[in-house]
């Protein structure tokens, strides 16, 4: 309370009335909430009057300090309602007390007195509304500049991140676009035979990458690779995979050999943070009637025949984690009516709404349902896609997906 606003009668007649009581600095005299039962005159020392804003006690209102010569607790005087604030000594202090019970017996004994204290009281509870209202208005004032100065900070902070998100989602695009550009995806024929692929990330950019060359006149090269994670990381990767691939893939002979030249290049070049990838190669000899492949912790690529479906067992470490370590080849037979596919592990680990994998067994069955359907190899890689988001559904896709095809018709091996 202001000095300004100290009611000009004297309640220092009261004290031979009252009990001195002297508290230390920092001690805590009236409790919010709690029943208050006592009036107190301040002798000597400075005490701070606040609150809290609600019985959550997490914003708290000071509404200032009460020097010599004032007083308080004035409404326990006339009634027991819990107290509105909380009063806490400054410094060392010196107080009269006087009680309600004490007030009681002033009332019976001192009509007059009682009435001019009655009018002192109601002096102080007016004062004491007003000042806690100034405060409260000076407190709205500061929290609408707070807001607007708030208000125009995420104006400005939005402004920069829509800025932001507009270069991302450029530089996405320019990636993708680079991407796209790098793979075989408008290759429908490769020597005499047909060639067909779908490639579809989850995301803007992806992780898989492939690719397919013809080294000689009956010999033909397909690479499939897989960078662990998503997005523009793995993404990055891809590049690295495909500019290093592009370095090797004339010269080795064989697919081991080439797995085992990106695995060192790797190891060596990048090392081995978060540039893992899995990788198969498949060369088909075509006048030997010959596929040879190699795998790197690759899931299977299949070759369908007239009669069967042949999974070509995954074996060989991830690339990028260990160095020195050496792939083998496996060969079988590869002929006209043939063909081969090679898929991305998205397409077996996708989940639907039910949380069930695709798996093997629905891509076999895939398989099955394209050969009776007599669809050519284009149409069923197109097949293979359409019922990979039939079984989706409305399921978010998990990882990139992709899926390669090469080989003749069934029935006329051409």
């Amino acid at each position: 309370m202001g000095s300004d606003e100290k009611p000009t009668l004297d309640l220092s007649f009261l004290k031979k009335e009252m009990k001195k009581v002297e508290f230390g600095s920092g001690s805590l005299i009236i409790e919010q909430y709690t029943l208050g039962d006592s009036f107190y005159f301040i002798e000597s020392g400075c005490v701070e009057v606040w609150k809290y804003l609600d019985e959550s006690k997490q914003e708290v209102l000071v509404i200032g300090d009460l020097h010599a010569g004032e007083y308080f607790g004035e409404i326990s005087l006339i009634d027991s309602a819990p107290r509105t604030v909380n009063i806490t000594t400054k410094e060392n202090s010196i107080l009269y007390k006087l009680t309600r019970e004490d007030f009681h017996r002033l009332v019976q004994t001192n009509p007059d007195m009682t009435l001019t204290v009655l009018k002192l009281l109601t002096a102080r509870i007016r004062n004491a509304e007003q000042r806690e209202n100034q405060v409260l208005i000076q407190k709205n004032k500061e929290l609408r500049l707070q807001n607007e100065t708030l208000e125009m900070m995420v104006k400005e902070r939005t402004a920069k991140l829509t800025q932001s998100l507009k270069i991302i989602q450029e530089d996405l695009e320019t990636a993708k676009t680079i991407q796209r550009n790098i793979l075989p995806l408008g290759l429908k024929h490769i020597a005499h035979l047909d060639f067909a692929s779908k490639f579809e990330p989850m995301a803007e950019v992806g992780g898989d990458i492939f690719d397919v060359i013809r080294l000689e006149k009956s010999k033909i090269r397909l690479f499939l690779a897989d960078a662990i994670g998503h997005g523009v990381q793995a993404a990055l990767i891809t590049m690295a995979i495909k500019a290093e691939y592009d370095h090797i893939k004339h010269n080795a002979p064989n697919p081991s050999d080439v797995l085992y030249a990106l695995n060192q290049i790797f190891i060596d070049r990048y090392g081995k943070k978060s540039n893992q990838f899995t990788a198969v190669i498949v060369d088909l000899k075509m006048e030997e009637n010959l596929l040879v492949y190699s795998s790197a912790g690759h899931n299977e690529p299949y070759v369908l025949t007239n009669s069967q479906i042949l999974p070509l067992a995954e074996s060989g470490l991830m690339l990028g984690l260990e160095k020195d370590v050496e792939y083998h080849d496996t060969s079988l037979s590869f002929g006209l009516g043939d063909r081969l596919f090679m898929i991305s592990d998205g397409y077996l680990e996708q989940e639907n709404q039910e949380g069930i994998l695709l798996g093997e067994s629905k891509l076999l069955s895939s398989f099955l349902s394209a050969r009776s359907l007599g669809l050519s190899l284009s149409d069923t890689v197109n097949y293979l896609m359409e019922e990979f988001h039939t079984f989706r559904g409305q399921t978010p896709m998990m990882d990139d997906v992709t899926i390669l095809g090469i080989g003749t018709s069934f029935e006329l091996g051409v």
